[in-house]
């Protein structure tokens, strides 16, 4: 299959929707209050696709939007021996829409820690329909599900925040590291499979 670039106008439309996913990666990267860890400066190209550092802005402009899917894959630098690794995947389709955000996050076994910075981290992305006063909620069910059963146990669980599914696992790591996993992407149905309407909330 030969890929044929866009028409220039559609095509600085499609431009202007990846810029603007990327800047959103880019503020989140910013925004997620956790300062125990240290990001490193975001690629100016997502995955799959690389290219020679310093070239990337002219590729663009000459020749994108980039085709098909891509992501963001994000690895922070704990700044503390509490913290043993925290990365991110930023996901976006070949229409330049959200498709996902997950979170894993290994550190000493304390839940009420993880529930804390998984919420802020939600709160950063700031994800459709999203608003200041789900967190507590949000908070609220990330604690249950990390603190529910011994440590030594996995745990799963889905929440609906609005258009956001969140799904959790929680994995031992060993006996002295805890890894949480959150998984953020949007849905148009309740968790009973019920219709939303423009508010998020079920028909």
């Amino acid at each position: 299959m030969i890929f044929r670039p866009p028409k220039r106008q559609n095509r600085d439309q499609l431009l202007a929707k990846y810029l603007s996913n990327r800047e959103k990666v880019r503020s989140w990267i910013t925004g997620w209050d956790c300062p125990e860890i240290d990001w490193p400066g975001l690629e100016e190209i997502p995955h799959p696709w690389g290219l020679p550092r310093g070239s990337e802005e002219k590729w663009l402009r000459r020749h994108g939007p980039l085709p098909g899917e891509y992501r963001w894959l994000l690895e922070a630098r704990p700044l503390t021996p509490d913290i043993s690794q925290v990365w991110a995947v930023w996901q976006f389709d070949g229409d330049h829409l959200f498709d996902r955000l997950e979170i894993e996050f290994r550190c000493v076994p304390d839940p009420v820690y993880l529930a804390e910075k998984l919420t802020l981290a939600a709160h950063a992305a700031d994800l459709k329909g999203w608003q200041e006063q789900d967190q507590p909620a949000l908070y609220d069910w990330l604690l249950e599900g990390l603190d529910s059963r011994p440590l030594s146990e996995g745990v799963r669980g889905q929440k609906r925040t609005g258009f956001i599914l969140f799904a959790l696992t929680r994995v031992p790591i060993g006996s002295a590291t805890l890894s949480a996993h959150l998984r953020m992407t949007l849905t148009d149905t309740a968790l009973d499979g019920s219709l939303l309407n423009a508010q998020g909330e079920p028909l």
